[in-house]
């Protein structure tokens, strides 16, 4: 490129550009799926893979363009070159961009995990309806028994039908049996199951067309929904007061028995969960990962190979004594 095109935006500036804007893509997408979605990181590391990538460029074009110390910037633009293709080729293609095509080629066994992985919440949500229904339904004929006409309540019931209100009449325990299902399945349970589902519901039709930006953040989500399902499950159910009431025949009045509860986990734990695990450690190879990052390059280094180079002999002083010599003449 001619000299006096410096200063200048060239076409080999804009091919540049774009090639450069293809890597930080490409790095920042293959670098999301190798970390399973911790965005703060997948930014530093695409930022600085493009940022090391064009300061390579950078010097190269100004070791080319050098007007002086001609032999000096010669070995300092091949010794560039050489680290550009041994370090930031490889380093481009590995911190990110092969991963990222080898989990695309394998996309469809994925999504399968990502399936299985929504199933273990949905069922941690339907074993805590199932629990609480049917603890509620124990407490609620309990209750009703033991406040028939003419039966007895012992001293422990007593005071837990006082601490919550119940009289000694059906209609009272029928409302107390409502109040613990309201609170339990219909308004708590289910404005959590609504949340959950609405979000289950987005993380499937990103995973079903299989959107490149969002499925390592929706990977993340999935472990992020089981966490926190786990964690409002139990604090929904420690607010339970569902103890089994039974007859004692021996005094032949009711009492308070154990009072129903259980704790609520992802079978398996987190740990279990293959989806964003399949993401992370996805292993092959990739000749399209190949060729998209020898394309990049080839368009990023288009601007290296067109930048002007001076015509200009190199002044040192060997070549001066050496012309001084050659305009020498000899007396006569």
């Amino acid at each position: 490129m001619a000299n006096n095109n410096s200063g200048k935006i060239t076409i080999a500036n804009i091919i540049a550009i774009v090639g450069l804007v293809l890597l930080l893509v490409f790095s920042f997408l293959g670098h999301s799926y190798l970390s399973g979605g911790e965005l703060g990181w997948d930014i530093i590391v695409s930022l600085a893979v493009t940022a090391f990538t064009a300061f390579l460029l950078w010097f190269m074009i100004k070791a080319k363009g050098a007007e002086r110390d001609l032999g000096t910037w010669r070995i300092i633009e091949y010794v560039t070159l050489g680290i550009y293709i041994v370090v930031a080729i490889p380093l481009s293609l590995f911190c990110g961009i092969m991963h990222f095509f080898v989990v695309n080629d394998n996309k469809e066994i994925i999504k399968q995990y990502a399936e299985a992985d929504l199933q273990k919440i949905e069922s941690v949500f339907t074993d805590y309806k199932n629990f609480e229904e049917n603890a509620i339904s124990i407490t609620g004929t309990g209750l009703r028994n033991a406040t028939g006409i003419g039966q007895i309540c012992d001293a422990s019931l007593k005071e837990f039908m006082d601490a919550n209100h119940i009289q000694h009449t059906r209609e009272s325990a029928n409302n107390f049996e409502t109040i613990q299902r309201n609170m339990l399945i219909e308004s708590g349970y289910k404005a959590l199951y609504d949340s959950y589902t609405q979000q289950q519901n987005e993380i499937k039709n990103s995973i079903n067309s299989w959107s490149i930006v969002q499925i390592p953040m929706k990977a993340k989500l999935i472990e992020e929904l089981a966490t926190s399902t786990e964690k409002e499950l139990n604090s929904l159910a420690e607010k339970a007061k569902l103890p089994t009431i039974t007859y004692d025949i021996n005094s032949r009045s009711y009492t308070i028995g154990e009072y129903q509860k259980k704790a609520f986990a992802i079978q398996g734990g987190i740990d279990s969960f293959k989806f964003r695990k399949a993401l992370k450690e996805a292993d092959g190879f990739s000749l399209t990962a190949i060729f998209i990052v020898l394309l990049i390059h080839i368009l990023i280094l288009i601007n290296y190979i067109v930048a002007y180079r001076t015509s200009n002999l190199g002044i040192n002083k060997h070549s001066i004594e050496a012309v001084s010599y050659t305009h020498l003449t000899l007396p006569t």
